[in-house]
């Protein structure tokens, strides 16, 4: 019931109901637990944990471990991260379940402790490491910008004979991408068509259009652009290539971009903001007021910024 409850969105329900039960076991615990995770609820997910341990006296499983372990990344929470991983080992988990062991590096490098998480990466027995493993101590490097050592991991783990999917491929990509190793990244994008006949979804070609895009190699960017199949394009893609045109100054680019924006989607004012700063930029201040007044039209919209401080 409470499980159920959850997937069908009630969470105060599901509560209620865990709260009424009278005797709860590790089972009743975890799914609760896993309920807040799931709804972006990471303190509450958090202080039941403590309370189930620290009041109630029930010892968590691995599944338990799984379900609390996202709220841990998604409060930032280095401290408690360690407290699970000490935890972790006390009970033997980390030595009989890999996906124990894998979540943590997952978790310790979204805390932002990418050394960490590669330190207990590199301590588990190499026989026991599985693409998973590989995939997220890969993808730990891609999001702190460390595209050197993702490609040198990637690397490691096709010599000893693991081989990639898409998911593994996209870290990488990333990592090229943010890591501004272009010629890297095209060389294991054409590698994973070519040879590894995985079929590149939008995610994909948006890590190729971004790498493209920051290393000015524009023209090359827009034909990937234009190079995705119908059924799989999105407007999220040209606003990349806008975003690139927008900082290397290309108006002549970003015009065409924009009218291919406009196809899909009229109703949102950051791509109108980020073209007439592309007109404004290169002097073309008639042609940037022009755009202003079609804007305001439409009644284009923008979300304004905020802060989470």
């Amino acid at each position: 019931m409470i499980t159920g409850l959850i997937k069908w969105g009630e969470l105060e329900f599901a509560r209620s109901l865990f709260e009424e039960m009278p005797s709860r076991s590790v089972v009743s615990w975890t799914g609760i637990i896993d309920g807040y995770t799931r709804m972006n609820r990471p303190r509450e997910a958090l202080a039941l944990f403590r309370r189930m341990v620290v009041w109630e006296y029930i010892e968590p499983s691995e599944i338990t471990i799984l379900a609390i372990l996202p709220a841990v990344w998604q409060n930032g929470d280095v401290k408690s991260c360690q407290l699970v991983h000490g935890y972790g080992e006390k009970r033997g988990f980390l030595a009989f379940d890999i996906r124990v062991a894998n979540c943590l590096i997952d978790t310790y490098a979204k805390c932002g402790c990418i050394a960490s998480a590669s330190r207990f990466f590199e301590e588990i027995a190499a026989e026991r490491k599985n693409l998973v493993s590989w995939t997220s101590i890969i993808s730990a490097f891609a999001m702190h910008g460390m595209g050197k050592e993702a490609v040198t991991n990637f690397e490691r783990m096709e010599k000893i004979g693991l081989k990639p999917n898409r998911v593994t491929y996209l870290s990488v990509l990333s990592a090229c991408s943010h890591g501004g190793l272009v010629e890297e990244g095209l060389k294991f994008f054409y590698k994973m068509v070519k040879e590894c006949q995985v079929f590149p979804d939008i995610k994909h070609y948006g890590c190729l259009v971004d790498m493209l895009g920051r290393a000015g190699r524009l023209d090359e960017a827009e034909k990937i652009a234009l190079e995705i199949p119908s059924e799989i394009a999105n407007v999220i893609i040209w606003r990349t290539l806008l975003g690139s045109c927008s900082f290397h100054g290309n108006a002549e680019m970003g015009e065409r971009v924009t009218r291919k924006i406009l196809e899909m989607e009229r109703g949102y004012g950051g791509d109108y903001v980020l073209m007439y700063n592309i007109l404004a930029g290169v002097g073309r201040f008639g042609d940037a007021e022009r755009l202003r007044r079609v804007m305001d039209e439409r009644n284009a919209f923008k979300l304004p910024g905020h802060s989470m401080i």
